[in-house]
């Protein structure tokens, strides 16, 4: 080795600067939000399709019931939402049936386990008292089922006196059945939900809330 050729020493390389720093920070942050968007969008499209689904089944289970004791079940949940759903829980668990008795149809729980209408181990179930438990005893007072986004399925028909009897008809041919989407809102449908008239769909998603809902029944 040559003693009198010169050094070459390389300059070590300093720590990073501030303005680096920050923006790798930003990039991560970035980076971080539009993984969270995609998931979150692919979350609910799933959400969407299974909602599709079950209230499919749901639907079918409502056609046996009609099939057998002549007619949809006598419910809504216009008044109170988790109380209604538990009712047509009932239904088509084969809890509660229908029949036509002094003049009016009305709806009364069995006495005995009668043959479900739909397998309801293919739904979610929730709790009144705690609407995040998803451990949920099928034969627990008052459950029902629900949506992706743990809220309960609403079902509408007619339940006044004068539209319950025998003789008369609801002004829609169908029940309907509805999801709140994954806000959990609607606006302004109640009226719609009682008297079974549902109208256009840009008079209906006209409200934001109403936009992301899942309707089963509407005529397409």
């Amino acid at each position: 080795m040559n003693s009198n050729a010169p050094l070459i020493f390389k300059k070590a390389r300093g720590a990073f600067t501030l303005i680096e720093i920050l923006i790798v920070m930003s990039l991560i942050v970035l980076l971080f939000g539009i993984t969270s968007q995609l998931i979150t969008s692919v979350g609910q499209s799933q959400g969407r399709s299974r909602a599709r689904a079950d209230l499919e089944l749901i639907a079918s289970g409502l056609e046996a019931f009609s099939g057998k004791y002549g007619g949809y079940p006598r419910l809504s949940c216009a008044a109170n939402e988790k109380f209604g759903a538990g009712e047509i829980y009932k239904c088509l668990t084969g809890k509660m049936a229908m029949k036509y008795e002094g003049g009016q149809i009305v709806m009364y729980e069995l006495s005995f386990q009668s043959t479900p209408f739909v397998d309801s181990t293919k739904l979610m179930l929730g709790d009144p008292s705690d609407e995040y438990l998803t451990d949920v005893d099928p034969e627990k007072s008052g459950v029902y089922f629900v949506d992706p986004w743990r809220n309960p399925y609403l079902y509408f028909y007619d339940t006044s006196t004068t539209q319950t009897t025998i003789n008369s008809s609801w002004r829609s041919a169908t029940f309907i059945l509805l999801s709140k989407g994954p806000d959990g809102k609607e606006a302004d449908v109640l009226s719609m939900y009682s008297t079974g008239i549902i109208p256009d769909y840009l008079d209906y998603t006209g409200k934001q809330e109403n936009v992301d809902n899942i309707i089963q029944g509407r005529d397409e």
